[in-house]
């Protein structure tokens, strides 16, 4: 089974926008079942057919194929991603040039230019930008230095330069690193000291009672205000930010009797088409907010023939997805 692109009455390909998405989910859907549980898939994606469907119109719409989609593109905290190796195959898919002016274990040079212009661009990553962005320390840093330098690169060079080709998805090097710094300030791989030995040097009691070697003592919390003087002022904390409004009953109702109008009478198809629109993991109607509700109904209202005025009466809609 292959997705086969959508094309207009005149035999073309269309702009993304332009797509049949409706047209391209059910086999989209379709194929992530059959794939689902195959090694083929990511661990992160495996036996979730909504999120691979997800990947597979991602993919489409950047110009990979379904397998490939899976194979580069990655979910981080909610955002989809793409290899930046995926991203410097787009660029030249599309005709632009990119090339490697200097690669090394401490400076990579990535260039690149457009197909219609003359004009070159050039970026440049060393491991001093990696020791201030926290990044020279960890194991693929320590491991691959010139591989991740020049996924840095050729990735700021991407988006400067080439985002229509690449989607504006990110680079998942970029994102795949833990926001915790794991490198001191000077870039240098924190080391862990080494476990105390069992041996420990007899310490003598001039040691002990000399004033050079006794550590200051902590000091104690301050005790209530004495008499005649005035209380602390208190510390107003923020107060927390609101919760975006869910899903209104109404918005589910018709986003139902869309969903119905459009051919999605497969949970998969609803929850891919979710994910897919509001950019994040979505398992049920109940995870959408009220403005998600909203961007998804009006995007199923464009996509397509003119929906008919009056809701579907034949037989009962889904409560959920």
């Amino acid at each position: 089974m292959s997705i086969v692109p959508y094309t207009t009455s005149s035999g073309t390909n269309s702009s993304p926008a332009q797509r049949g998405w409706i047209a391209l989910m059910a086999p989209a859907v379709e194929l992530a079942k059959a794939v689902s549980n195959t090694e083929f898939v990511p661990k992160s994606l495996r036996g979730n057919p909504a999120a691979i469907t997800a990947a597979i119109l991602y993919g489409d719409e950047v110009g990979l194929g379904p397998m490939q989609s899976l194979a580069r593109i990655a979910v981080i905290d909610g955002k989809p991603t793409l290899a930046a190796e995926a991203q410097r195959a787009l660029i030249l898919a599309a005709g632009h040039d990119i090339w490697i002016e200097e690669a090394s274990t401490t400076r990579v040079t990535v260039a690149g230019k457009r197909r219609d212009s003359d004009q070159t661009s050039r970026f440049t990553w060393t491991m001093d930008d990696a020791k201030r962005a926290n990044l020279a320390g960890r194991p693929a840093w320590r491991a691959y230095p010139r591989q991740m330098l020049l996924a840095r690169a050729s990735a700021e060079l991407a988006r400067a330069l080439f985002a229509d080709a690449i989607g504006g998805l990110a680079a998942t090097e970029e994102l795949d690193e833990p926001t915790a710094a794991a490198a001191n300030p000077e870039g240098s791989a924190a080391v862990a000291e080494p476990p105390t030995s069992r041996r420990r040097r007899r310490t003598t009691s001039a040691t002990i009672s000399s004033p050079a070697t006794e550590q200051p003592k902590p000091e104690p919390p301050p005790g209530p205000p004495l008499p005649g003087e005035p209380e602390p002022e208190a510390v107003a904390e923020p107060p927390p930010e609101p919760e975006p409004a869910g899903i209104s009953e109404p918005q589910r109702k018709k986003l139902m009797a869309i969903y119905r109008q459009r051919g999605f009478d497969d949970r998969d198809q609803r929850l891919a088409f979710a994910t897919f629109i509001v950019q994040r993991p979505i398992t049920s109607s109940n995870d959408l907010t009220m403005d998600e509700a909203s961007r998804l109904i009006d995007v199923l209202e464009k996509q397509g023939p003119p929906l008919p005025d009056e809701e579907p009466s034949q037989g009962e809609l889904p409560e959920d997805f």
